[in-house]
């Protein structure tokens, strides 16, 4: 369903956002509405469904708003430059997202050591769950 000219909670409810993301993204200069009515609701184009979804997939694929907008914002070049610009864009995330598990998977290990380690031996009766440091033994 695809309308020229919808009204905030049109395009809300064609995407599957709620208003207030669409007028954070808006605020935060990532969706433009075309217009306004005479009563002042938002009127939005035909493309701003598509820039949604654009900014939805991002998301989904852990960019942050400030880098799709950097992705948004940038000159409209050859595809083979946007295609350049948005591999480096992708090889970036795909970087940060392998220190992520690696930090995740060395939390894992210091989680697990902990299990272990209070399943040997458990803190002291008198010691009461956040009050005392032997809960969180180093």
């Amino acid at each position: 369903m695809h309308h020229s000219r919808l009204l905030i909670g049109d395009l809300a409810d064609e995407v599957g956002v709620a208003p207030s993301a669409i007028r954070f993204y808006e605020a935060a200069g990532l969706l433009d509405a075309e217009a306004r009515t005479e009563a002042g609701y938002r009127v939005y184009g035909a493309r701003a469904a598509d820039r949604l979804r654009f900014i939805r997939r991002g998301r989904s694929l852990g960019l942050k708003l400030s880098e799709i907008k950097r992705l948004i914002d940038s000159p409209r070049g050859t595809r083979h430059d946007e295609l350049e610009m948005f591999d480096r864009v992708i090889a970036a995330k795909i970087s940060e997202t392998k220190s992520r598990i690696a930090s995740l998977r060395a939390m894992t290990r210091q989680l697990r050591g902990l299990e272990s380690m209070l399943s040997a031996q458990p803190p002291p009766e008198r010691c009461h769950l956040g009050d005392c440091a032997c809960w969180l033994p180093a």
